[in-house]
């Protein structure tokens, strides 16, 4: 809304609350990522970029775009209008994973995003922490290499990861790196944004761990490494958050992630697991106190790259299921699935106990490797000035 002063007859003046349709525009974009990302990055198929030399190599935004964005980012923006921008993005955002010119887009365009709602901080309300979550979320690349302390463009050994650079069409990596760590550290007390954030990760690192040793080779040490850097991130977010009630949040999050994996297995019995981005928050996520959030993505994985030598039952498995292409799923989200999960890993894993070990060592614990205090991360990425 907009606050308009009006003037009537006899001299006396209103003050009228007026809808902004921009607004509303954006949240009607919230449940449909394409139009997002349309609207935000628009095409307008008349330009001629080949002569830009700093995008010669890659994707260039159009004029179109580029005003769309000098239009939001010099725009007044209220509580509502920013919680709506944070809709768009979110959906927007989704579609980095498209290997196609609509996944370099999508990049520029949460590139862009991010840097805008880290100048305006001030204006997030609870949805649109939740909202940031989700955006945040879609930049699992970043996260980990924040976690690293390693640039922001890092892609992990042997190339882990593979996602367009968040500074793809010439973004400055400082200025968003900077953004980025910012607005993780202002979502962080955020319950909804830190189950957001742990979900995406973490459905992110299960389907790079699976794609990856498809085409490498399946490997105990190989799935620790991912995990070890997934839950390093999410250390990083609980420790910025800085209470348990955001530790219990992540690793509910971390859980809920295999409701958004998918398992397929070709002719030759192989199972890949992919992951569908989120666009939206979960609207009053279940987050139970004390749920380890690891052990069911570890253990899909483990289960899909044929790393248990001696699977249960699932015929008396509560928590374990295969389909009828041999594909393993793993779920812990009942007390009794967890208690039952437990009692075969007490009992020896399957005789897997190399992955058992992996899953001992890797948790949500608010223990980041590389970070002590929320003050250091601070410091190294300019929180005098946010």
């Amino acid at each position: 809304m907009a606050l308009v002063v009006v003037g009537v007859a006899g001299g006396a003046w209103w003050r009228v609350w007026v809808e902004d349709p921009l607004e509303a525009q954006l949240a009607e974009l919230a449940n449909d990522p394409a139009a997002a990302l349309n609207y935000l990055a628009p095409t307008d198929g008349n330009d001629d970029d080949s002569d830009d030399d700093d995008f010669s190599d890659g994707w260039v935004p159009s004029d179109e775009a580029r005003t769309r964005w000098d239009q939001l980012t010099g725009r007044h923006w209220g509580t509502k209008g920013i919680t709506a921008l944070t809709q768009a993005l979110a959906a927007a955002s989704s579609l980095r994973t498209d290997t196609g010119e609509d996944g370099q887009r999508a990049t520029w365009v949460t590139a862009q995003g991010i840097i805008l709602l880290a100048n305006h901080t001030n204006r997030l309300t609870d949805q649109a922490k939740a909202n940031t979550g989700v955006i945040l979320g879609n930049c699992p690349t970043e996260l980990i290499a924040l976690a690293q302390r390693f640039p922001i463009t890092s892609t992990g050994p042997d190339n882990y990861y593979e996602a367009f650079p968040i500074t793809t069409a010439g973004t400055d990596e400082q200025t968003l790196t900077t953004a980025t760590a910012h607005l993780l550290y202002e979502v962080a007390d955020s319950t909804e944004a830190a189950y957001e954030i742990a979900r995406a990760t973490t459905a992110y690192t299960a389907a790079r761990a699976s794609q990856y040793m498809n085409t490498h080779g399946t490997s105990t040490d190989t799935l620790a490494d991912f995990y070890a850097r997934n839950a390093d991130a999410l250390n990083l977010l609980t420790l910025l958050g800085g209470t348990t009630d955001i530790t219990d949040a992540a690793n509910a999050g971390a859980a809920a992630s295999t409701d958004l994996l998918t398992i397929t297995t070709n002719t030759n019995g192989q199972h890949t697991i992919t992951h569908t981005p989120t666009t939206t928050p979960q609207p009053n996520p279940t987050i139970p106190t004390g749920t380890p959030g690891l052990p069911a993505p570890i253990y899909t994985n483990a289960f899909n790259a044929g790393l248990i030598n001696n699977p249960p039952d699932p015929n008396t498995a509560t928590w374990y299921t295969t389909d009828t292409n041999g594909a393993h799923h793993v779920i812990l989200e009942t007390n009794e699935q967890q208690r039952n999960f437990y009692t075969w890993v007490t009992d020896g894993s399957g005789n897997s106990l190399d992955v058992k070990h992996v899953m001992n060592r890797i948790g949500i614990n608010g223990n980041p490797e590389r970070w002590r205090t929320t003050d250091d991360f601070k410091d190294t990425y300019g929180g005098d000035d946010w």
